[in-house]
């Protein structure tokens, strides 16, 4: 690509090294030919990219004489997602072109050629081809010449994109960026396994509400009801159904709890991110309104705004209808009618009651654990399923709260609904709080006003500080589904449940809200200081540094942990005397040390925008139990005073999105005997400068989870590491210096999920899982100096995810089959040329993926023996031909095959095939002539997909089925 640039290494043969501290990981990387294509094609590519939020290296200045930039260019190579070859008229003028495609292909990671007034047959160096005078030229060994010689000629085959000067760049420009964003896509959400009739209601949106996306009409619609009726969930179903019709999507969940928390502001810079679209910087949330605007203009977005609840969100947050994309989507839901028609929105389903027939199943579910009552019960099942009145959550919480009991409490139970369900469908929720003793109650108020959206550990760590048992009062809240943890571990509960716990606290005398701590606004703790004495024993306080509106009627507040409409130091004023104080959250410029007796009793602080370089001393520590600083840019160190030390510290997590100068733990830190939780985390790539743990970080023997992420200058960890025997959790990502793990690392007998993806130097020892039987995930996808799989993985029993991608893998052991629970597996080397046929057998696999595997030319016939797969893709391979046995995949939801030279598709042929449950079908840039698809053998295939697969010629769909593209 580079005119200008001269590399003197090894007569321009580059080979490809882990790459160099500090490099920026870039999206894509463009080879081109300077003077043919520099100020035309290529900038209009890289600007193109660039404006959908993408990373692009490309020379775009021309290098000095005499600079010798070949590590920049091989280390963008190796660190790019994705590159791009613009082959020209006078490219294999070029060594330096040469040597980046050789290079290129060496690393097995997808190129997309694009032939700029050239055929892809000049590439094979014909006696007519435009290149084979170019060579004849070159006075580079031989070796070296046969080396690009057969880079050229692989890529030759590759599907690409076919330019002339004369045609329109800018068109065919745009189609290569789209192509490309669509591989860094969100994946789909997933919507709850015990949804009753759910597609019918998706199915009665789409009839009555939306027209068909290839209508190209703008289409706004809410989605209105009140809290428990299922809204989010129809809204997750519908954002699933199209996700993957529209290039640029966001699901913004509780946005009426998220604005509060972070502010409108920052949920702007989300979507955008989200929405990958690059964007300048702003600071109020009226430039970032107009930033919106400008940024989606014309931009075709599937969007979806989850809990508004005023109309300034929406003003916020979504541009002028007219001024979105053709073909977009938006969605809101709400409880308040009001937010959807004062913003002009017109078209909105009203979420009704469940169907008996669906309420019935779904409460048996639930008490039952079965979709049908048991005997016995049949005429009480159908009394409790006319008071619940068809509301979701209703018949979910008192199936819950009636499981295992006797027909006589259900029978007391029943008395009791009939009293007060009439008059209010929220006292259903109070009878399950009655329920629960006092300190279960306390948890419930706690969980309402502060820990909802919270890790269950950080809650759990929070309430065993206070004198709870923790651990045992969350489990009967869950057994009775009042809360739940989702997918990330976090704490959810119901918006009618979450109003109640605040409700209940509001309704409390003063001295039972001071005793329970919940505080919820500036006029409240006004009062309770004109009647008592007794402020000191207020519990929480999240800070709020910006004026919000008043309570609604309702008694609803703008955020889940909100419990103040006033600035923090207003707030303060008034609780002058606060001394035991056990849950604060505030901003840097918020928490000053005229605050300081408030640090007394803390267990949890939550700091956000930290700008002090080590924990400032006025602050007390000794009775915390988690600590977070969030985007702490300027910390170096943590404490000063080790007479100051956070002995009972349970969780520790500092978070930096601009770098950090930390470069080293304490040596006291070994005296946080307690601590269970370690993590360091870099966001965008930001990093710690943390190079190595110091021996005394051995002798944290509670320690369960650690995590140090992108501290891309960790080169070695202890001797001793081992002796972390309680470590269940590593995450080790982008440790891009470390080389080895110590031989004691073996010892972490109990280890459940190690991560060291990006670890692209590090050797991995053959023995290292050797005492390690519980093991339930492991990544060691980018660990370029992995090759082959280590020796005791088999006995990794208990093992769900196994990643090893982008590695250098020479082949999969026959004893993979020994890995029975196994449920994902990903695979990609340019070094794998076969799978053993072993892999038929694991009978609990779900998810199949084959990517870069340049060499592997086929599948084995014992894949249609994965009875529960439900995804395949297989992705830049050489796989020419699919086996015949892929028909039996019963389970099959996902078939996609892109870049592979696969020639026909027949899912119709043989007695055998039958695919019920094959939902979508996605061929891009294969070498497909003729695909055949029955109805009979796919009845659920809605999608067919279809992009660059230019040889196509036949499409054969059996009468009476027509699936969409």
């Amino acid at each position: 690509m580079a005119t200008g640039l001269r590399l003197d290494v090894s007569e321009l043969g580059i080979t490809p090294t882990s790459s160099v501290v500090g490099i920026v990981p870039y999206d894509v990387f463009i080879n081109f030919k300077g003077s043919d294509v520099r100020e035309t094609l290529a900038a209009t590519l890289y600007q193109a990219l660039s404006a959908m939020g993408l990373s692009v290296f490309m020379d775009y200045e021309v290098s000095e004489p005499g600079d010798n930039i070949a590590t920049e260019i091989e280390n963008a190579i190796l660190n790019a997602s994705l590159h791009i070859a613009i082959f020209s008229t006078n490219y294999a003028e070029s060594p330096f072109c040469l040597a980046e495609l050789s290079l290129m292909l060496k690393t097995g990671k997808t190129i997309v050629p694009i032939f700029y007034d050239v055929e892809p047959h000049h590439l094979r160096l014909g006696v007519h081809s435009v290149y084979a005078e170019a060579f004849s030229r070159h006075i580079y060994s031989s070796e070296k010449l046969q080396e690009w010689r057969m880079a050229l000629r692989n890529i030759s085959f590759y599907s690409g994109y076919m330019i002339t000067p004369a045609g329109d760049e800018k068109k065919i420009t745009e189609t290569i960026a789209n192509s490309i964003l669509k591989t860094i896509r969100m994946v789909p959400l997933l919507v709850a396994r015990d949804t009753v009739g759910l597609n019918e209601n998706v199915d009665e949106f789409e009839r009555s509400l939306l027209e068909p996306l290839r209508s190209q009409k703008v289409q706004i619609v809410g989605i209105v009801g009140i809290g428990g009726s299922g809204k989010t969930t129809l809204a997750k179903a519908i954002y699933d159904r199209y996700f993957s019709s529209i290039l640029r999507s966001s699901f913004v969940f509780s946005v009426r709890d998220t604005e509060a928390k972070t502010h409108l502001r920052e949920l702007q810079k989300n979507l955008l991110e989200e929405l990958h679209l690059k964007y300048p910087p702003f600071l109020t949330v009226e430039e970032g309104t107009s930033v919106l605007g400008r940024c989606l203009r014309n931009v075709r977005v599937l969007i979806v705004l989850d809990d508004v609840d005023r109309v300034d969100q929406l003003d916020g947050l979504l541009p002028a209808k007219e001024t979105l994309g053709s073909g977009s989507l938006i969605i809101v839901t709400t409880r308040e009618m009001d937010v959807l028609t004062s913003w002009g929105i017109s078209s909105i389903y009203k979420m009704g009651m469940m169907r008996l027939s669906h309420a019935r199943q779904l409460f048996c579910r639930h008490a039952f654990s079965q979709p049908v009552p048991s005997e016995e019960f049949e005429d009480l099942v159908e009394k409790f399923l006319s008071k619940c009145n068809g509301l979701p959550l209703s018949v979910k919480v008192f199936g819950g709260e009636l499981y295992g009991k006797s027909k006589n409490y259900w029978e007391s139970q029943l008395d009791k609904i009939s009293r007060i369900l009439p008059d209010n469908i929220r006292q259903c929720m109070k009878i399950s709080y009655d329920s629960l003793d006092q300190e279960e109650q306390e948890i419930f108020l706690d969980i309402a006003c502060f820990f909802i959206g919270e890790k269950k550990s950080l809650a759990i760590a929070v309430w065993n500080g206070s004198g709870w048992n923790g651990e045992h009062s969350w489990q009967v809240l869950e057994n009775k589904c009042l809360v739940e943890i989702d997918g990330q571990n976090r704490i959810r509960m119901h918006d009618h449940l979450r109003d109640l716990g605040r409700e209940i606290a509001i309704q409390h005398s003063p001295y039972r809200l001071m005793s329970q701590g919940q505080i919820t606004n500036v006029q409240t703790i006004t009062n309770v200081q004109t009647r008592s004495q007794e402020t000191t024993l207020i519990r929480g306080i999240i800070a709020a540094t910006t004026q919000f509106a008043a309570s609604s009627a309702h008694g609803e507040f703008p955020r889940c942990s909100f419990h103040f409409q006033a600035p923090f130091k207003e707030c303060m004023e008034l609780m002058k005397g606060v001394s035991s104080l056990k849950l604060l959250a505030v901003t840097e410029n918020d928490f000053t040390e005229e605050f300081a007796t408030l640090s007394k009793e803390l267990l949890w602080v939550r700091w956000f925008d930290f700008k002090h370089s080590n924990l400032p001393p006025w602050l007390s520590l000794a009775k915390l139990r988690v600590l977070e600083l969030f985007d702490a840019s300027s910390l170096n160190g943590l404490w000063e005073d080790n007479a100051n030390l956070p002995l009972q510290l349970r969780e520790l997590r500092i978070t930096t999105s601009w770098g950090s100068s930390f470069e080293r733990f304490p040596s006291s830190i070994s005296r946080l005997k307690y601590l269970k939780k370690l993590s360091f985390i870099g966001y965008l790539g930001e990093e710690f400068r943390i190079k190595r743990l110091p021996e005394e970080f051995c002798d944290l023997q509670s320690l369960e989870l650690l995590e140090l992420r992108h501290c891309k200058l960790l080169s070695t960890l202890p001797i001793r590491f081992g002796e972390l025997t309680n470590l269940r959790h590593i995450d080790l990502c982008s440790s891009e210096e470390l080389r080895m793990l110590p031989d004691s690392f073996k010892m972490l007998r109990d280890l459940q999920y190690l991560d060291l993806s990006g670890c692209r130097k590090l050797r991995i020892q053959t023995e290292i899982l050797e005492n390690m039987t519980m093991l339930q995930k492991l990544d060691f996808s980018g660990c370029r100096r992995l090759f082959e799989l280590p020796c005791h993985i088999t006995k990794q029993t208990y093992l769900e995810e196994l990643n090893v991608r982008d590695t250098c893998l020479r082949d999969v052991p026959d004893t993979i089959i020994q890995l029975r629970k196994l449920e994902k597996l990903r695979i990609g080397s340019p070094l794998l040329r076969s799978l053993p046929a072993t892999i038929g057998g694991l009978s609990s696999l779900t998810c199949l993926e084959i990517d870069d595997c340049l060499n592997l030319e086929s599948l084995p016939d014992s894949l249609g023996h994965l009875n529960r797969l439900q995804y395949l893709g297989i992705k830049l391979s050489a796989i020419m031909s699919l086996p015949k046995s892929i028909c039996q995949l019963r389970n099959l939801q996902t078939l996609e095959i892109s870049d592979c030279p696969i020639s026909e598709l027949d899912l119709v042929s043989g007695n055998t095939s039958f695919m019920p449950n094959l939902k979508a079908i996605s061929l891009t840039k294969t070498y497909l002539s003729r695909i055949s698809i029955s109805k009979d053998r796919c009845p659920e295939l809605q999608t067919l997909q279809l992009q660059q697969n230019d040889n196509l010629v036949e499409i054969e769909i059996l009468p009476g089925y027509l699936p969409s593209h």
